[in-house]
């Protein structure tokens, strides 16, 4: 663990390009935007994703996937998936990421080495960076997507494009969760789980986008258009 596992610094890599995240929502599919997104420098995923690179999705949501951000539970009903090195390095994974870089975070990390015997570098946020996004959640905990738009958003990139978030507005787009493709299957599971708070990653979000410096370009799919003209 100590010899594969690195920090991910997101000002240092991302500073200055032009970045796309891709969420699960079925919102990532109302428009063909696969060519777009693969145009730009960096391309951020999240957990299962990698499983969806499909060739009929991939006028939707492009191929290209340069980062994932992964929780580092491999199980597939709520947590990452599996943790696939053969199939990231097809993909052009440059790096994998473990969000969480507080105990429980650390504790999934080691178990994931002592379940793998991959030799490829692993990453962790740095515990300041891990330290300022989870201000103000209190005892919840932020989502895997919450984190990948904080990263996005507070990386300096001077373009960032966004699609697949809906803060669970809308149901997940097929093949990623189909078992909570239900929308209040999927409700339940958030309630019963007590983990995360939608309802405040919105919030924390819409903050997000206040602080982005005038100078930096931030582009938004319809559908979460919509939902920030119900909330500004």
């Amino acid at each position: 663990m100590l010899s594969f596992t690195k920090i991910f610094r997101s000002k240092s890599i991302l500073k200055d390009k032009r970045i796309a995240i891709i969420g699960a929502a079925n919102s990532a599919f109302d428009e063909e935007n696969g060519n777009y997104i693969d145009d730009f420098d960096y391309v951020i995923r999240l957990n299962k994703a990698p499983y969806s690179l499909t060739e009929n999705k991939s006028k939707f949501i492009g191929t290209k996937m340069d980062i994932l951000i992964h929780s580092f539970y491999e199980n597939n009903d709520s947590g990452g998936g599996v943790i696939d090195f053969n199939l990231y390095k097809k993909l052009g994974l440059r790096y994998l990421i473990n969000p969480h870089n507080n105990f429980n975070g650390l504790k999934t990390h080691l178990n994931y080495f002592k379940r793998n015997f991959y030799t490829e570098s692993t990453y962790l946020l740095s515990k300041k960076e891990y330290k300022n996004l989870i201000r103000g959640f209190g005892k919840k905990i932020p989502t895997v997507g919450y984190i990948g738009l904080y990263i996005a958003l507070n990386s300096g990139a001077k373009e960032v494009f966004i699609t697949g978030f809906t803060f669970f507005r809308t149901p997940y787009a097929q093949d990623y969760r189909d078992h909570l493709i239900d929308m209040k299957a999927n409700q339940k599971h958030i309630y019963k789980q007590g983990l995360h708070d939608p309802e405040l990653e919105l919030k924390k979000f819409i903050q997000q986008i206040k602080k982005v410096k005038a100078d930096r370009k931030i582009i938004m799919d319809k559908a979460l258009q919509n939902i920030l003209k119900k909330e500004l």
